[in-house]
């Protein structure tokens, strides 16, 4: 017999029918309310405990509905389904007692984020289990996480901000001596530049090593200039189970690890001869005739300048190849060292419903005039727009293909 009370009859079916299936997980000792609550309210039977709901019965009342239905299954089938349960159960508990040895060793063995991992896997078996047989299991592993994660500290030690690189270590504890945390792993989160020069969010994934720390080194060269870099515990997935099951459980561990976080402030260290660097970059039309424009020097010029490096726009003689070019832009400016050359063409256009769409292609380089070579290239750049004339839209590929060539020159720039 099941039976549910609700303000309307269409809840306190669902209730009822919730009644019926928490006694079934009472018999067969695992909790099957989620598994079939939809297979009986659709159909008022379950054919895995070959069960059907045989008789309800309607009670209105003052205010609300109470109902009731008189269901009848094969005890057979239950008792079968109740020694499969048990058998899962056994295996369950058998994992959470090899898991909790396992976390107990990595804590002896200072990988104190490992044995969280651990505890959090025994937090998730327990909460598949009936509550009267894992809720204290699950509670006892949840306390045992946040113990470990409450004592861990992030510490940043010598490094070089002007790259910026610096060495971190993970700590259990706030001692100088206090244990290094082993295989701890820890996210890096800064900013960077992307292909139009716009600042975007950039993390980097580090663990720990067998000294409990590792070294901190940027593999991202559209790193802005000036900026901080944030070091926080990384969790990964391990947290995603308590998500839906219990958000301010979740919220609150996520709100723990944010509380660990250390930030390192840094300079770059632009090369010698980047600051009032001459940039030359040629535009043409498709015929190949020499435009007087400047649309993707001024772009690149643009795009540099929010790191606060300032570049000076120039014309630049023509020549055939690039050691011509070498020879030439020296003689030109012989108290240069670090010059941006480049050439850039119209290579497409097409009229469109919407107007014109141009694409422009074209390479830039960075040259070290007084080593006589050239330190870094783009390689072939295409770019492209759509412009209600083709003229702004032959404007705005060109500043399109400065930007572009701005972020791929960037990492030569620095140390």
């Amino acid at each position: 017999m099941g039976s549910g009370t609700a303000a309307t009859e269409v809840r306190s079916r669902i209730m009822a029918y919730e009644s019926i299936l928490k006694q079934i997980s009472n018999v067969v000792g695992e909790d099957v309310v989620g598994v079939h609550i939809a297979e009986l309210s659709s159909r008022e039977a379950i054919e895995e405990y070959r069960l059907k709901v045989t008789q309800e019965f309607v009670k209105p009342g003052d205010g609300s509905v109470t109902v009731y239905f008189l269901a009848i299954a094969d005890r057979d089938v239950l008792e079968k389904a109740r020694t499969d349960a048990e058998v899962q159960q056994l295996e369950k508990q058998r994992s959470m007692d090899a898991l909790a040895q396992e976390a107990a060793t990595a804590f002896r063995e200072n990988r104190d984020m490992v044995a969280a991992f651990k505890y959090l896997e025994i937090a998730e078996i327990a909460a598949s289990l009936p509550v009267d047989r894992g809720q204290q299991q699950y509670l006892n592993a949840i306390e045992r996480v946040q113990e470990i994660l409450d004592t861990l500290r992030i510490m940043v030690l010598a490094g070089d901000p002007s790259i910026p690189n610096a060495t971190i270590t993970v700590r259990r504890g706030t001692r100088a001596l206090s244990p290094r945390v082993v295989e701890a792993t820890v996210t890096a989160h800064s900013s960077a530049r992307d292909g139009m020069g716009e600042v975007y969010d950039d993390s980097q994934r580090f663990v720990t090593d067998s000294d409990g720390q590792f070294i901190y080194t940027s593999n991202n060269p559209t790193l802005v200039g000036q900026g901080t870099i944030g070091f926080t515990l990384d969790m990964g997935s391990h947290l995603d189970f308590l998500e839906n099951r219990d958000r301010e459980l979740y919220a609150s561990l996520k709100s723990l690890l944010e509380g660990k976080k250390v930030e390192y402030p840094y300079l770059r260290e632009p090369l010698l001869g980047i600051r009032n660097m001459p940039v030359a970059i040629s535009e043409y039309t498709y015929q190949g005739e020499l435009l007087g424009s400047a649309y993707a020097g001024t772009a690149l010029v643009d795009t540099f300048a929010k790191d606060g490096i300032a570049m000076n726009l120039v014309k630049a003689p023509m020549t055939e190849d690039d050691e011509d070019t070498i020879l030439v832009l020296g003689a030109a400016y012989p108290d240069t060292r670090l010059f941006i050359y480049g050439n850039v063409g119209v290579s497409h256009t097409k009229s469109t419903n919407n107007g014109f769409a141009v694409t422009v292609a074209g390479e830039a380089l960075l040259v070290d005039l007084e080593a006589n070579t050239i330190r870094g290239r783009t390689g072939n750049v295409v770019a492209n727009a759509i412009a209600p004339t083709e003229a702004t839209a032959r404007s705005a590929a060109f500043g399109k293909y400065g930007s572009i060539s701005a972020s791929l020159l960037y990492r030569y720039l620095y140390r």
